[in-house]
Formats: structure tokens, sequence, C-alpha cells
């Protein structure tokens, strides 16, 4: 279902067992019910309300956790405003937080600022690295903004290639559009809407380039690094977190997680009430959108190949959700 507020909610036929807020990682999570669907769905299908909420990157961490924090409290007060309100989201049953790679930072940090604001958090890949440590190319960081500021005032005399061959929804444009409206150009070619998914909530590809408009304007105005830096976030959380149980969950195959890193940093002030869970996987794992394969009239190697690799991350994002699923019923029934 579509919600005025902007973000989306996926919901049980019956009466919700609990509310989740779901926040995506960077760039996907400000699609959280494209990139995740699949996940969203699960969770939806053993009883519980699904609140994705979308976000655009930005180096203000802070502004961004309690933004979505106001977020998610307007979607629950619209749900309940509904007619069958009740059930979509009962008062009095638990409220939990469910974040992947940035979107779990956002979760410790929303513990921190708002103390009870959920009766339980799930971070998956905690990620939370300086800016140049994720991107690591030297004088990157150091030398963009120049280079944004300098993109921009050649942006009128840049053409764009001739695609005009490709079956795009609308007709292309001769020339870029000045200032930072660049990226927005490109973004503008997207088909806006995919239609409504599995679960109904409203598909929208295009909400995923949105951003990036805006993250050039940090970057043109000299944002280089994120605020509250990853250490400063760290003793935020150490200090201020009380979110118990909070589950921590990894996957096997993640060279840029810290997942391990927030357990250590949690542990002496929760102690029990931190548990991390290692399952097969990648950083990607649990994005996962039921976006159809287009074939052609010969079902060829790349489409076998696809298929295969869209069975796998069914399993995988399956395995996810069932153990997302049984902490939320144990928490639940505490």
């Amino acid at each position: 279902m579509q919600l005025d507020t902007g973000a989306r909610a996926v919901t049980p036929q019956l009466r919700s067992k609990g509310l989740v807020h779901f926040l995506g990682g960077a760039f996907a999570g400000a699609a959280p019910q494209v990139a995740y669907g699949l996940l969203l769905d699960v969770v939806a299908a053993a009883g519980y309300t699904a609140i994705a909420t979308p976000y655009a990157v930005t180096f203000r961490h802070d502004e961004c956790a309690r933004a979505v924090r106001s977020l998610f409290l307007a979607s629950v007060e619209e749900l309940r405003n509904q007619p069958n309100g009740e059930a979509l989201a009962p008062v009095g049953v638990p409220t939990f937080g469910v974040g992947h790679s940035n979107g779990a930072l956002l979760h410790l940090l929303i513990g921190s600022y708002f103390p009870g604001a959920t009766d339980s958090n799930i971070c998956i890949s905690f990620n939370n690295k300086q800016v140049k440590d994720a991107i690591p190319v030297p004088g990157l960081m150091e030398n963009l903004p120049g280079a944004v500021q300098a993109a921009r005032a050649a942006a009128p005399n840049l053409p764009l290639p001739d695609l005009s061959s490709l079956p795009l929804p609308i007709p292309l444009p001769t020339t870029l559009p000045s200032g930072g409206q660049v990226l927005q150009a490109v973004a503008s070619l997207l088909p806006r809407e995919l239609g409504l998914d599995r679960a109904g909530q409203l598909s929208g590809a295009g909400l995923l380039l949105d951003q990036i408009p805006a993250v050039f304007d940090e970057v043109g105005g000299g944002a280089t690094d994120f605020y509250p830096s990853p250490a400063e976030s760290r003793t935020i959380i150490s200090q201020d977190y009380g979110v118990s149980p909070t589950l921590i969950v990894r996957f096997s195959d993640d060279s840029i997680d810290e997942s391990q890193e927030i357990v250590r940093l949690l542990q002496p002030k929760l102690g029990t009430g931190v548990t991390l869970l290692t399952l097969p996987g990648s950083h990607v794992t649990p994005c996962g959108g039921d976006v159809p394969w287009p074939t052609g009239p010969i079902f060829g190697p790349a489409d076998t190949l696809v298929q295969a690799l869209k069975e796998q991350q069914t399993q995988d994002i399956q395995r996810l959700g069932k153990q997302l699923v049984g902490w939320l019923d144990y928490v639940s029934t505490r």
C-alpha cells in the first residue's frame, strides 16, 4: 500500500503481531520496496506490518536518523487512521527496528537518540566507514568538491551521446542542463514507476537515482565525510544505546562488514542482550525484489544463468527472512 508520508507498508492479512521499521542500505534505501521486496514480503507473510522508510544518501547521519524516525511515526499514525487501522497497526504490539548496512547504523543511532523507540532491533551487515575508506581512491575525496563544481560549470557545453535508438520512455534532450541538474537529467530517463509488486506496494525505480543530485550538492558544497564521524558514532552508541535484545546479523562472504566490532562495542552495556548471527551470503544478500527478467522467443544461456541466480538469491533471502521472523516471534512472545 502507498502512504502519503512517502513510506511504504507491507501488511499482513490478519491483525498484525508487531510493527517493523525497515531501513535499507545506502542508495538502495531510497526505494526499499524495490530493493528489499522479497524480504519485506517474508516479514509481512509472518504476520508483521513492515513499514519501509525511504531516505536519500547524506553525509549527515544524525539528521537522517531523526528524519526517518519522524517519518515512521507519521506512517504509523496514518495506518491507524485508516478504516482497518486497528488490524494494520494495533496499539500495544511490539515495535522492531530492522536495518541493512547504513540502515543498521541509523537504527543504532535512533536507539541512542530516542530511548524506547523500539522494543528490539535487528542490524544486518553493519557498516560505518569513513568516506575515504569506503571509497579507497587516493586523493578522491579531497579533489571531488572542486571536480563537481567544474563539471557543473562545463555542463551546458557537454552533449549527450546518441541514444535515440534505445526504447526510452521520453524524448532525449540534445544537451545536458546546467547547474546541479546534470545527474537529474539521467535519472529522468528512467521509467518513473514499475507498477505494483506482489505485496501491493508502489515500486518506483527512479527513486534510486533521484537522490544522487542531492549527494553531489553536498560534495560540491565541501562535504567530504560523515557527521557524526564513525568514531563519534561509536562513542554515541556505546554510551547511549540501550535497546535489548538486539540481533546483529553478518554474512560469511562480506569483506566490508563490521558487525563483530559493533558486538564488542555493545556487550559491555547489553551483555547477553546482544546476539551475533552469521549466515551464508554476501553484503547484498538481503537485496532482492521480484523484478521480471525479460526473455526473448528463445530461452538462451543468459536466461538460464539469470534464472539460476534469482533462485539462489530467493533461497538466501528466505533463509534470512526465516531467521528474522524467528527473532520477531521470540521477542513478541517473551
